[in-house]
Order: structure tokens, then C-alpha cells, then sequence
């Protein structure tokens, strides 16, 4: 059928095969009805051949219905083709329908089993929260791991015997040590942290959670909490890990997660808004109304770090030519609701303490020396506070210091999971001494279970 089809003998497509056809409907089909109807019409009409009738007139009318006759086998080819043309149409119509059937199917069965998934997931999720705290329970309420700075092992009365174990002489006893966890001289700063997500992944499940570095200056504190620019330490890991946990694994089973962050200093018993210019904050109660930043990605927390970093005070001394001279308290406030219609709301502390120090081994003089008794009043007053719970006396001093008013819900106070990262350098053999026997109250002391905070 010409003009019906490209040059390749094809049509180009269902919507030019239908527009052709309509053409030849409109335009050609007409014509050579009209004429077919014209000459039946002379055939019916035709009168008998007489004399009167002229040759030329018979041969005419012959001539016109030959004509005709020849116009006949065209138009039954056209029609021919325009049957063809919708049989085609009607197989390709049906294959479509069939393969919209398809997938509607296949759309059901993905949507059934999407629907399974978050299901069983919300399961998983429920039971990995169950086991989750059992084993961070089992280890005790106050969690003590210890991280042990590179020493002279020679003649040394310091010895790491096993991954929870240590061992110190000291006046000709020997003593052994137990912590959930020995970080040595080689561990690297993404396995102390791999040994703790643990206890970050608590925080997303609603629970407040106290992640707390101390031991004596240069010990390596700030190192683990805050790290370096190509040791990335607890506090820019612990917010990427919870970053992207709840953005795949949580967000895949209903919960979405909002996150801001304060940061805090305790200086001279005075605390101090490092994210606001450092100025000073004043204690109302138990609340503390400081600058709060929304945390989205991983950029929001390097301006953070580095803002607080600008401000918190320092000063070198002659035990340490960088000493922290304050205590910093990071908080991740956090606030997740479920589909479902479950929320949380509850905090994360990571807490970098000052170095204890003795005012002879340190040369500390004026404002150094002041600084120096301050920072062993408060370190002072947390010992007390944690051997008042391990005694479960009525009291417990909170309020001697203000960085115990600040930590009193780490420590018992309140509703939270706590972990203390002991950091010790065992070239200090006092200091180490002090340290482990501190960290003997510790593993003792019970603060209760924590609970979910709904923030209802």
C-alpha cells in the first residue's frame, strides 16, 4: 500500500500507522467508493442498445466501466491492508495489556514483600536493642576500659597480660587489673572506637549514654576524644557512626532522627559556652542553658570542633607543653520518632577531663597553680561521688563541684550507660598508681539500668 508504509517497508510507529490509515479512510477510500457507486448506479439505469444509441456512446460507456472494473482490485488491496493493519494493532494492544498485567503482578508481589521486609526488620531491629543492652548490662553498669600511652617496657612494673587484663607492682605487691577492654600502645583509633559503638548505638536507641576520658595530663585524653587531623578520635566518629545509622539502617524500618550538639567547658569551677564566645554559663538547679548547633552532616561538626577548639583553655606546663587546663563536655542531644508513633529523646556526653597533676612534678606558679588545684578539687570530688554510690550512701556530694552537678546523671543520678576510658603512661609510676586504684571503684559501682527516654 503505498504511502501507507516507510521506505522501508515498515511502519514507523502505532500513532503514524493510525494517522495514515485515517487518511486513506477521509481521502482515498471516498473517491473510489463514489465511483463505484457511480458506475453501478449507470449499470442499473443502463437502457436496452437501440438504433437510437450511437457506436460511440456504447464504446464510451464501455471504456468508463473497464475503467471502473480496474479501480476494483486497488480498492480491495486497500482494504486488504486496513484489515491487516488492525489485526496488527489488535496483537500489539494485546501484548501490552498482557505485559501491564505483568506488571501490576510483579509491582504486588515487590510491594508484599517490601511490606515483609520492614516487618521483619522491625523485628531484628527490636531484638538487636535487647541483646545490645544485655551485653553492655552483663559488663556493668560503669564501663572501664583503659588505654595504655607507648612506655619503656624495660624494667618497667606496668605488664598488659591479656585484652582485659594488666598488672602493677608497686612496693613489692603485685596486683592485677581487670577492664573491658585493654587498648595497647599499637591499637588504633578505629579500633578503640570499634570496641565502643556499642555502647553509641545504646544512645540511638533511646538511652543516655556517658563516654568519660580521664587519667593524669599527657596521658593521651584528648587524643582518643578529639584526635588529630589524620586520627580522627571518638567525638567526630561516634556522630558520623550515628549519622549514618540512622539515615540507612534505622531509616529503613520507620525512624528518623534529628541531632544538635552543645559544647561546654569547666574552668576554675566556672563553666563556659564554647560555642558562644565562651561566655559564661550559669547553673540553674541541675539545668544548664548553653549555645545549641544542628548537626546534619559532617561539615556542621569540623566548623563545631573547630570553633570549640578556639576556645577551650590551655597552657603548657612542665608535664605537658599542650595541657587542657579544662573539662570539656560534648553533647549530642537526640530526637527520633518512629512511624509507628514510638519517639525518643535522649543525650549523648563525651567528656575529655583534665589531667590531674602535682603541683611539684608540674612547676606550676600564680594563675597555673590555681588552675592546677581547681582541676584536682573537681577530679577530687568525682572519686567521691563514685565511691559514695559504690558504699550506696544516702548522700552523694554532686554539688561539691560543678562538673559533678553536670555528670551527676552519668553517675547515678540519673538514667544513663557510662563508660570510662582510664588513660594511663606507666613511665608515671604514681600517677599510674592512682589511676588503676581508681578505676578499681569504678568497675564496682552500680548506677542502676538505664531506661528509653521518651521525652514524655
Amino acid at each position: 500500500m503505498e504511502g501507507l508504509k516507510n521506505p522501508n517497508g515498515r511502519f514507523d510507529d502505532r500513532q503514524d500507522l493510525l494517522s495514515r490509515i485515517e487518511k486513506y479512510e477521509r481521502k482515498v477510500i471516498p473517491s473510489y467508493e463514489g465511483k463505484v457507486h457511480e458506475l453501478t448506479h449507470k449499470l442499473r439505469n443502463r437502457p436496452s442498445i437501440c438504433t437510437s444509441v450511437s457506436c460511440i456512446d456504447v464504446s464510451k460507456r464501455i471504456g468508463d466501466f473497464e475503467k471502473d472494473s480496474k479501480m476494483n482490485p486497488e480498492l480491495d488491496k486497500i482494504r486488504s491492508e486496513l484489515k491487516r493493519a488492525e489485526e496488527v494493532i489488535r496483537e500489539k494492544d494485546n501484548e501490552i495489556e498482557a505485559k501491564n498485567k505483568e506488571l501490576r503482578e510483579m509491582t504486588n508481589m515487590i510491594q508484599k514483600m517490601a511490606a515483609t521486609f520492614n516487618t521483619e526488620m522491625s523485628k531484628q531491629e527490636i531484638l538487636i536493642r535487647e541483646l545490645n543492652d544485655e551485653v553492655v548490662d552483663l559488663r556493668g553498669q560503669i564501663r572501664v576500659a583503659i588505654r595504655v600511652r607507648d612506655y619503656e617496657k624495660d624494667g618497667s612494673n606496668f605488664e598488659i597480660t591479656s585484652d582485659n587484663e594488666v598488672k602493677f607492682q608497686q612496693n613489692g605487691q603485685s596486683n592485677v587489673f581487670e577492664f573491658e577492654n585493654v587498648f595497647k600502645p599499637t591499637t588504633n583509633q578505629p579500633q578503640v572506637f570499634n570496641e565502643i559503638k556499642e555502647l553509641i548505638m545504646c544512645a540511638l536507641h533511646g538511652k543516655n549514654v556517658s563516654l568519660i576520658a580521664f587519667g593524669p595530663t599527657s596521658s593521651g585524653k584528648t587524643y582518643t576524644m578529639r584526635g588529630d587531623e589524620e586520627n580522627e578520635g571518638v567525638i567526630p566518629r561516634a556522630i558520623n557512626f550515628m549519622l549514618e545509622h540512622s539515615r540507612h539502617d534505622l531509616a529503613t524500618i520507620g525512624w528518623q532522627y534529628s541531632f544538635v550538639a552543645s559544647f561546654i567547658e569547666v574552668y576554675n569551677d566556672e563553666v563556659f559556652d564554647l560555642l558562644d564566645e565562651k561566655k559564661k554559663i550559669k547553673i540553674t538547679g541541675e539545668a544548664v542553658t548553653s549555645n545549641k548547633i544542628p548537626i546534619k552532616g559532617m561539615r556542621d561538626v569540623n566548623h563545631l570542633l573547630q570553633l570549640a577548639d578556639a576556645q577551650r583553655s590551655v597552657a603548657s606546663t612542665a608535664c605537658n607543653l599542650h595541657s587542657s587546663r579544662s573539662h570539656a563536655i560534648f553533647q549530642i542531644y537526640i530526637d527520633g520518632v518512629n512511624k509507628s508513633g514510638e519517639t525518643i529523646k535522649c543525650s549523648l556526653k563525651l567528656v575529655d577531663l583534665a589531667g590531674s597533676e602535682r603541683a611539684k612534678e608540674s612547676g606550676a606558679q600564680g594563675e597555673q597553680f590555681k588552675e592546677l588545684t581547681k582541676i584536682n578539687q573537681s577530679l577530687s570530688t568525682l572519686k567521691k561521688c563514685i565511691r559514695a554510690q559504690k558504699n550506696k550512701d544516702t548522700h552523694v556530694p554532686y554539688r561539691d563541684s560543678k562538673l559533678t552537678i553536670l555528670l551527676r546523671d552519668s553517675l547515678g543520678a540519673g538514667s544513663s550507660k557510662t563508660m570510662f576510658i582510664a588513660h594511663v603512661n606507666p613511665n608515671d609510676v604514681c600517677e599510674t598508681d592512682r589511676t588503676l586504684k581508681f578505676t578499681s571503684d569504678l568497675r564496682s559501682t552500680r548506677i542502676g539500668k538505664a531506661t528509653v527516654q521518651t521525652g514524655q
